[in-house]
This record gives C-alpha cells, structure tokens and sequence, in this order.
C-alpha cells in the first residue's frame, strides 16, 4: 500500500491476494452475491449492493456513483444515510471528489482524514449536512472499463476502513459491476420494448384518446390476413412512420423484412439502385453487386415514405411492381420476382399531382387501396399530455436527468400550442425542457418563446384578424419560389440554401409550375 496525503491506493489484484478474509464475511459475501444477482432493474441492483456493502464493512452511508452515459458527469444513482434523500441522483463534474479520482485512476482509495484530502469535495457535505471523516472507494469495472464505483463513508465505531472492508468491498464491487452491467442491459431493453409497443398497440401512445387515430388502429386489426396496398397521408411529424409498422407487425409478415425506404432524399438514379439493386458495371461506380430493397424485404413489407417525391420514370417500375410482383436490377435483363407488401406514405397532395401530370393516375389508384389519412397534433390535443409525459420519461433516462413532472401551467401551455411539426416538434420541445430543467419540474419558463408568449396571449390580441392556415403545399411552394426570387433564380444555389439535391429542385419547379414572372405565380 502506497499512502499520500491521508489517502492509500491500491489496484484491485492486491486485494484479490488477500487470504486473512473471515469466514464470517466469506458466508455473507456469498449470500449477499445471491440476492444481487437475482435482481434484473437497475435499481434494485443498486439498492442490493449498497445495503450489503453497508452492512458488511458498518459503514454509516454509502453510495453508488455512475458515470453518466449522456457526458462526462458522475451521477449518484443510489445512496443510503442520514443525507440519501438529498444527493440521490445528484450530478457533478467527473474530476471533482475522491469518487472522480477513483474513476478516473481505477484504483481503490482509502482516506482516512477526510479534512486532509485534496481530493475531498466538500461541496457535497454542505449540500446534505453529512460529515465525511474517513472513507473508501472502489471502482466498478466491466471488461476493463472503469463504469462508476461504490463510496463508503464513515465507520460506525470511529475506526477507518481496514484490509477486511476493502477486500470485501472490492469482492462486492466484482459482483455489482457485471449485475450493474446486465441490470443496465435488461433496463434498457425493457424501456425499448415498452416504448415500441406503447408506440405501435393500444397502450395509448400512439392511439390516444382520439377518435380518428382509435379509428385506424381499429381498421389495422382488421388487416391482419390482407394483401393490399396501403396509402398514408398526413403533415410531416404525424407518425405515419409508426403507423406503417403497426400494420406490419400486426400482418401475418411480421416475422419478415420491414424496410424503409425515404423516397425524398435520393436522386432518381439512387433511388431506383436502392429500390431494385444494381449488377456490378451497371453505371460508373457500380463496382460490385447491390442487393435491392425490394429484394431484400421478399415475404415482408416496404415502408415508401415520402412516394410523392418518386420521379416518373421510376413510378413506372413502380407500378409493374405492385402489378405483377417482378423488376430487373439496373443492368440486368433478368426478371426477379418478390412477394412484398407495399406501404406508402406521403405529406404532398397526391391528387394534385395527379391532375399537374407529375403522378401517375394508375400508379396512384393502386396504391389507395386503404387509406389512412392521420390528423396533425393539432387536432389531436386531448393526446398531447400523454406524448409529453412519454417524451419525458425517454429524455430523463437518456439525459440523466431527475425531471419527472410538468407543473400545471406548463402542461397547459403545451396542449394550446398549435405544433406546426406535429409530434415530431413536440419530442423536441420536451428534450430541450428536460435539458433546460434545474429541478424535478419543467415550468413554462423552459418552454420555448413562441410557447410561452402564446400562452401569455401576446399572439392572441382581439384586434388582430386571423389569417387562414395555409397547406404544406402552399407552404413549400411560397418558400421554394422565394428562395429562387433572391437566388435571382440561380437554381444551383437555392437547391443549397434549400438543402435539396438540384433534380428534385427542379422536379419542385415543375410540380408547383413556378416561373420567373411574378404574376404567373399563385
């Protein structure tokens, strides 16, 4: 043992070497081991280990201390003593205290003068009111990696910590890492789990209390056993990506492929290489085999999201696709057939497109075999409570965070904004809260400005005269055709300020027939 400044390190194979153990200790180690490692939730892992290291070395409090996974910050997800209530979940920077010089140095340490300890951070005694005298800390490693570490404070007959705790500290600490390790695991696949299935199925996430969405998961019931075609429409942000697996998984091909394909991102050439594949020397840089995405969801379903941006000659592939089950690679003249289901989705006025020659009409009937059209949040207010909460739960885990609650006005405030991105902008705005929160509460103040000041009424005054919504197609077609206007209609710099590859610029112009003239615009 190396001592400095009141404090002894040691690594942790010293105390593996250790053969003065008590048998005593050896039969509780045991049975403590038992009960540690029939827990699966975090917590309660947590709470095993602390209890029996507090016991087995008579400590007086005692803490586990996690590198949080969102930063760099150590997290005290679990304590035990006079003060636990006031620095359980506590966050503070990695390199403050003795526990942050035991993670960062993996090594045990020993102080046994806290006050002579350059190391003590004191600021965590004014918080809870505990006196640290003496402590030890023990690293929690996995495979290596130092993941956090067991604090023990203080002995309850006044001695310091002797060769006997710190082996059986070290010993408890081998057992929690790897159930830590594992409880974390099973925590975070529970969560996932639990956040599919309260997305996809009626545990109200998705579904709600609205009647329109009750109504299209009613009818995805019904289409278990189905062939057909579906078409989803709704603004951008609605879920319309939740709801194409929901009738996957809810069909008889759920145990087969479900691919997604974002029609919108791709230029033409891409989007039919990923769609159908290509054979090597197909087109330059064709240099090996691609397996298509038609070919890859064979017996599954493909999710087109965004089938209004397809260009034309791509549909025609398309529909021979839902005609007759068979394509050809790019660069090939053999003829594949695949059994797939086809979901489409759109935020774009099909019809519309349609009528101005940019969709094809048989293409378009037989995709709306079922249509589900999804209402925008906005008209869905009574379910806003129940994605703020499911949002909320999601970044207090993912943040670390101890917010768990929305005050009432700040509730209040959520369910009257208009939510321009759906539910989508609704999971933003909850992050953001939850990042902005100094205490378990979001108040309105950690709201965004446009939220708040509505609520305040600044964007409801009498005398202003309300103006009409306008579509998403009006929408995109004004910021597109104003976005050329200052480009002075340089097409290679709108489709940068835009973000939109120069073909589907282009396809837009076409679409909404935007033409230099100002007054052949409407």
């Amino acid at each position: 043992m190396r001592k400095l400044d009141g404090t002894t390190s040691l690594n942790i194979d010293d105390i593996v070497r250790n053969k003065n153990l008590k048998e005593a200790h050896l039969h509780d180690i045991l049975e403590a081991s038992a009960i540690i490692n029939s827990k699966l939730e975090l917590n309660q892992v947590l709470e095993q280990v602390i209890i029996h290291a507090t016991k087995l070395t008579n400590s007086v409090a005692a803490s586990i201390i996690l590198i949080c996974d969102a930063s760099d910050d150590l997290v005290i997800r679990y304590a035990t003593g006079p003060a636990s209530d006031k620095i359980s979940n506590l966050r503070f920077p990695a390199a403050k205290g003795i526990a942050g010089y035991c993670i960062s140095t993996g090594q045990i340490i020993v102080v046994f003068d806290a006050k002579k300890n350059p190391h003590h951070f004191a600021d965590i005694d004014k918080l809870s009111g505990f006196k640290t005298e003496s402590a030890l800390c023990v690293p929690l490693c996995v495979k290596g990696k130092t993941i956090g570490c067991v604090e023990l404070l203080n002995k309850r007959d006044g001695t310091t910590f002797n060769d006997d705790d710190i082996a059986v500290a070290t010993i408890m600490s081998n057992f929690a890492a790897i159930s830590v390790s594992n409880a974390k695991s099973y925590d975070n696949l529970q969560r996932t789990n639990s956040a599919l299935k309260s997305q996809l199925f009626s545990t109200g996430m998705v579904m709600g209390k609205n009647k329109k969405v009750k109504k299209i998961f009613q009818s995805i019931n019904k289409l278990k056993d189905a062939k057909s075609n579906v078409l989803i429409l709704g603004e951008s942000g609605t879920g319309k990506g939740i709801i194409a697996r929901a009738i996957h998984e809810q069909s008889s091909r759920k145990d087969n492929p479900f691919v997604t394909v974002n029609c919108s991102i791709l230029t033409p050439t891409l989007l039919e290489s990923e769609l159908f594949g290509h054979e090597k020397g197909a087109f330059t840089g064709a240099d090996k085999l691609k397996i298509g995405r038609f070919e890859i969801a064979d017996s599954g379903t493909v999710f087109l999201d965004e089938i209004g941006e397809i260009d034309k000659s791509i549909q025609t592939k398309l529909l021979r696709i839902l005609q007759e089950k068979a394509f050809e690679r790019v660069g090939s003249t053999k003829t594949m057939t695949t059994d797939i289901r086809i979901i489409a989705a759109t935020n774009s006025e099909l019809e519309n497109a349609v009528e101005q020659n940019l969709f094809r009409r048989d293409l378009y009937y037989r995709l709306k075999v079922i249509v589900f059209q999804l209402p925008p949040l906005r008209e869905r207010r009574e379910d806003i409570p129940a994605f703020a909460e499911f949002f909320l739960e999601k970044y207090h885990n993912e943040l670390c965070k101890s917010t768990r609650a929305f005050d009432k006005e700040c509730m209040n405030a959520l369910i009257a904004y208009d939510y321009p991105g759906n539910i989508r902008e609704l999971e933003n705005i909850v992050e953001r809260a939850v990042v902005l929160a100094e205490d378990d509460v979001i108040h309105i103040s950690d709201l965004p400005d446009e939220i708040q000041y509505r609520k305040k009424g600044i964007f409801d005054r009498q005398d202003a005269v309300p103006e009409s919504p306008k579509s998403i197609f009006d929408m995109e077609k004004d910021v597109i055709y104003k976005t050329l206007l200052e480009c002075s209609w340089n097409q290679s710099m709108a489709a940068r300020l835009l973000g939109l590859s120069r073909d589907k610029l282009r396809y837009r112009i076409k679409k909404y027939r935007l033409e230099k003239s100002v007054n052949n615009y409407s």
